[in-house]
């Protein structure tokens, strides 16, 4: 047999020093140095973004950007949180301050926050610092120039932008989509609103020589919006407040137009029947005094008057007119006829 070798048992683990009442002294443990935290962080992010947990993930987000400013993933992961979750101003907020030292070029982000914040004239500045838009950049510039009323504008890139997109796509429907909304401003504003708004010739005889009608340019439209025909804020009200006309519209009654003259009278037509039905006894137009008791059950008013003979000529008992417990005359005799002391019970 081969001679067995002595193994030297393990060394005992050095005793932990002990607090004067005899317990062990608590020892801290060293903190997680950056290394070993960051893919703990980065296993938690997936999971809160997955499951939807977004305000957590923002926080993750946050922890990792404080050990990891140079983190492109957490940076972008971040942006995209604060874009999903509709918070612009805190999106906009991270663009403006990046933490990394040097952040990528973000020209699109930026205007589109400022786009979603109303702040449409500040993103058409940014979109016109990129020097070679793709597609996303010039569909934003094309909704940028629907909202600020450059229609003209944003019909040449919804042209352009249909014309190198799939005829069957979805992004193709969606641009003639804004092209017809935008070519029905445009019709509008260029035919149907000017043409009402043309001034008509004066026909004053030698005072109305040179006079020409006059088409205000698209600058000046607004000045020249029609205003509300007189009378109409009369008879409106008249219609609300039941046909009547206050002191101050009696006055210049004389002034309405017919139309809105019989507006008024048909108005006040309408009113002459109550909205509801009118009490029992009151006449429309005349004074009225109701009941005071007619809340009271009908026993228990002032004016009711109790029967005082029944059938056969008996006179009945008043009921209901007294107090709860409380008993009245004229009913007794309850024990005349001799049958007073009799007992009831089964025949023998």
């Amino acid at each position: 047999m081969a001679p067995r070798t002595q193994t030297r048992a393990p060394a005992a683990p050095a005793a932990q020093p002990k607090t004067a009442d005899g317990r062990r002294k608590f020892t801290p443990r060293a903190p997680a140095t950056v290394a070993e935290r960051l893919p703990k962080l980065y296993r938690a992010l997936t999971d809160q973004v997955n499951d939807g947990y977004f305000d957590n993930a923002k926080k993750t987000c946050k922890r990792i950007l404080t050990l990891d400013a140079a983190s492109t993933s957490a940076f972008q992961t971040l942006l995209f949180l604060y874009l999903h979750t509709d918070d612009y101003t805190s999106a906009l907020e991270l663009v403006n301050n990046p933490p990394a030292p040097s952040p990528p070029a973000l020209e699109f982000e930026r205007a589109y926050c400022l786009y979603r914040l109303k702040r449409e004239r500040e993103a058409l500045a940014e979109l016109e610092k990129i020097a070679s838009r793709d597609r996303q950049e010039k569909h934003l510039e094309a909704q940028v120039r629907y909202r600020l009323g450059e229609y003209d504008a944003a019909q040449a890139v919804y042209n352009e932008l249909l014309a190198s997109a799939p005829p069957s796509s979805s992004e193709a429907e969606d641009i003639r989509t804004n092209m017809a909304a935008t070519a029905a401003h445009i019709s509008f504003i260029t035919r149907n609103y000017t043409a009402h708004l043309t001034a008509p010739v004066v026909d004053n005889g030698p005072l109305s020589a040179g006079i020409k009608a006059y088409t205000p340019q698209q600058g000046e439209v607004e000045s020249y919006i029609p205003t509300v025909p007189t009378g109409w804020a009369r008879a409106l009200a008249a219609a609300d407040n039941g046909g009547k006309v206050s002191t101050a519209a009696a006055a210049s009654s004389s002034k309405k137009p017919a139309a809105f003259a019989g507006a008024a009278a048909a108005a006040e037509k309408k009113r002459d029947k109550p909205r509801h039905a009118l009490p029992k006894g009151a006449v429309l137009g005349k004074p009225f005094t109701q009941d005071p008791d007619r809340w009271l059950p009908l026993r228990q008013r002032a004016s009711y008057l109790a029967p005082t003979a029944g059938k056969g000529g008996k006179k009945k008992e008043l009921t209901g007119l007294g107090t709860q417990g409380s008993t009245s005359g004229g009913g007794g005799g309850g024990g005349a006829g001799g049958g007073g002391n009799k007992k009831k019970g089964k025949k023998k």
